[in-house]
């Protein structure tokens, strides 16, 4: 029987999450992806303060990028452990 309705749209959701997710994987999972993403995380402050005392504007501007560069990881289901050591490999 084919799938109608609700259940057609939660397969196609999910069809299309496993597409993205698979997607991220490809782009990062290589040695050219660790670097961009080694670099993203520092421009992003992921382990540094965004706050900027007396400029809320360049504190936002910061959470901004940083909440971009988290979305990433949490989309390769990263552990803080591993974002760690990609922040401790050289640059090849």
């Amino acid at each position: 029987m084919p799938k109608t309705g609700r259940i057609q749209r939660i397969s196609d959701y999910l069809g299309d999450r496993v597409k993205l997710n698979d997607s991220y994987k490809a782009v990062f999972d290589n040695v050219h992806g660790e670097i961009v993403l080694r670099h993203l995380m520092k421009v992003g402050h992921v382990f540094n303060p965004t706050y900027v005392p007396g400029d809320t504007h360049e504190s936002a501007h910061r959470e901004g990028m940083r909440r971009l560069v988290l979305s990433i990881l949490r989309q390769l289901n990263m552990t803080e452990e591993e974002m760690r050591n990609i922040m401790e490999q050289e640059d090849a």
